[in-house]
């Protein structure tokens, strides 16, 4: 996904930083891939139109929707010590390069948190094929599909 801007990667950044600040760098770049991956779906009506709307739908992203210590430190820059700045640092470098193009994305990556997943499947097939992921691991309130 060649492109994009500073606004979109410095907000994509603050997503992954706020969703996994205290994760490493397959994780931190798995949660940023779950964004480029519903972009790249062209599941619109699931997911949303475009990277800003993808990251701020209802029910998407925890860490967007409630602003949490994390993100909140990632938007205003204002970081409690070192470690977590180089923690944002990789975030961005990771939300930089998957904007530009130059990280693949995880394939096939889908989190969805369990409330969601029952919304999904209530709408049906279109909304989002279950029955073509399977289930892979679980992290924190998110399950974990991929193909």
């Amino acid at each position: 996904m060649a492109g994009g801007n500073n606004l979109q990667v410095q907000n994509l950044a603050g997503l992954i930083y706020g969703e996994a600040a205290s994760e490493d760098y397959d994780t931190m770049k798995m949660v940023g891939s779950t964004v480029i991956n519903r972009l790249l779906s062209k599941r619109n009506n699931e997911f949303g139109h475009g990277l800003g709307e993808i990251m701020n739908k209802e029910n998407a992203y925890y860490a967007v929707q409630n602003q949490n210590e994390p993100y909140r430190q990632a938007m205003t820059k204002n970081f409690p010590d070192e470690g977590s700045a180089n923690k944002y640092k990789r975030a961005l470098a990771i939300a930089s390069g998957l904007v530009q193009g130059t990280i693949s994305p995880s394939k096939g990556q889908f989190y969805f948190k369990k409330d969601e997943i029952k919304k999904l499947k209530k709408k049906g097939k279109k909304a989002f094929n279950f029955k073509a992921v399977k289930e892979v691991d679980s992290v924190g309130d998110y399950q974990v599909f991929g193909y």
